[in-house]
């Protein structure tokens, strides 16, 4: 008995140690059960389906069963079809057939599994294989016969089924025939029947992201449960994985959800920065057109009077200097007419709004010709041009006090008189002059 309980314990301690020191990487199984022989039913292994037909076989009394902890299984799954196994059984058992009483048996050895359920569910619940298996066999029979062994090697050849009730928990029974083929005697020859309460270990997770290696599309991988266990992706290698990119094919930063950020007005300024993201601006002016307050054309970031129109020599402040402006200089007449051209109404409005801010109060308005024709006709004619530009500045707001209109025919015309129309042009003009003598103001009519 003595040997029996260390035997046993020896076992246990040698298959628990093999178990736990691979369920972190391996899928495994362990059983722990209860077994019995049949030596009666044995004649031998020519006769093998003769004893699967015999009542000696079939009947309990010709069993030894020895108690539950005597049979111990360690498999591992190779793959859906086989399974690789460690079993042992442990007992004092008799053999019938010789007349020999309880002695001390062990048999243990490596098998291989054949899993029949592999060609329709390897997870089935029903879960039958067969299987073959070597071994090592003790059981002294020198009680019977000082001549016989007690050491033999043992083939075992049978069927079994485990039946899961749960992913890691089930019932397995198995059949084998034993036999000692390397001796030439078959007294060492018997049935064997057992029945386990497995465990199993199937379900390892290597990279620890909480799913199941079989059920891990990247057991390596950390991933998460929605992405089947494998890291999410990221196609455009912005930083910003798939599930939480709305633009996967173009590169964007996390605080865009992985877009890019847009630039709808096309200025060059990021909308995220933009403060005027419909209308084009410079980055300066944080994507904003710079605005012009007096609206003189002078920016107001170049405009030392933002609230007053000027002129550029001056940053946009009204000019202070004796010529009011060189605006009114192209103020242009055709030939022979004291009529504006359309095309220099615009300048008259610029000129309007200079003197009206002026600080000066008095402004000459001074009428020119070109040189071809009567001098005396001429000066009437550019005294009618003075007055039409003074008309079209009273028209604009200009206090009709501070003008004079003044005509001085041809005295300052710079073109020849048989030059071409077109390059007498610019001697039929107009300019204003501010006048800041009071005794030459009076001295004009």
């Amino acid at each position: 008995m003595k040997k029996l309980k260390l035997g046993i314990s020896a076992l246990a301690l040698a298959v628990a140690t093999t178990v736990f020191s691979q369920t972190t990487t391996n899928p495994w199984l362990i059983g722990v059960g209860a077994h019995g022989e049949n030596h009666v039913a044995s004649s031998g292994a020519k006769h093998v389906f003769d004893d699967l037909t015999s009542k000696q076989l079939w009947n309990v009394g010709n069993f030894t069963i020895t108690p539950p902890l005597s049979k111990l299984t360690v498999a591992r799954n190779i793959n859906k079809f086989l399974v690789a196994d460690l079993q042992a059984s442990v007992g004092n058992v008799d053999n019938q057939k010789l007349g020999m009483s309880k002695e001390f048996f062990l048999l243990a050895g490596v098998g291989l599994q054949f899993k029949i359920n592999g060609f329709w569910n390897e997870e089935s619940w029903f879960d039958p294989y067969l299987r073959v298996g070597a071994n090592y066999l003790r059981h002294d029979y020198t009680s019977v016969n000082p001549s016989y062994n007690k050491d033999h090697f043992a083939l075992a050849t049978g069927l079994g089924s485990n039946f899961w009730i749960t992913d890691n928990f089930g019932l397995g029974v198995q059949g084998d025939y034993v036999s000692t083929p390397t001796d030439k005697a078959s007294y060492a020859n018997f049935w064997q029947a057992s029945a386990s309460i497995l465990f199993r270990f199937g379900n390892t997770d290597r990279d620890g992201d909480g799913i199941p290696d079989k059920e891990d599309a990247c057991p390596d991988e950390a991933g998460p449960v929605e992405n089947n266990g494998c890291p999410w992706g990221d196609t455009d290698g912005d930083g910003v994985y798939d599930n939480e990119d709305q633009c996967i094919d173009v590169p964007g930063p996390a605080e865009n959800n992985g877009c890019p950020w847009p630039d709808t007005d096309g200025d060059g300024v990021l909308d995220k920065d933009d403060q005027c993201i419909d209308v084009p601006g410079p980055a300066e002016n944080n994507g904003c057109p710079w605005p012009d307050t007096d609206g003189d054309g002078i920016l107001d970031k170049d405009d030392d009077c933002v609230d007053v129109p000027g002129v550029a020599e001056y940053r946009g402040c009204p000019p202070t200097d004796e010529v009011v402006t060189g605006q009114l200089q192209d103020v242009l007449f055709d030939f022979n007419k004291a009529t504006i051209q359309a095309g220099s109404l615009g300048k008259v409005d610029k000129a309007a709004e200079l003197i009206k801010n002026a600080k000066a109060e008095n402004f000459l308005v001074i009428g020119m010709t070109d040189a071809k024709g009567n001098a005396a006709y001429n000066k009437a004619l550019s005294q009618k041009r003075a007055a039409s530009v003074v008309k079209a500045l009273v028209e604009r707001g200009v206090n009709s006090n501070v003008l004079k209109a003044v005509g001085i025919g041809a005295d300052e015309a710079t073109v020849p008189a048989t030059a071409s129309d077109a390059e007498r042009q610019k001697d039929r003009k107009v300019i204003v002059r501010k006048v800041s003598d009071e005794v030459e103001w009076k001295q004009y009519k």
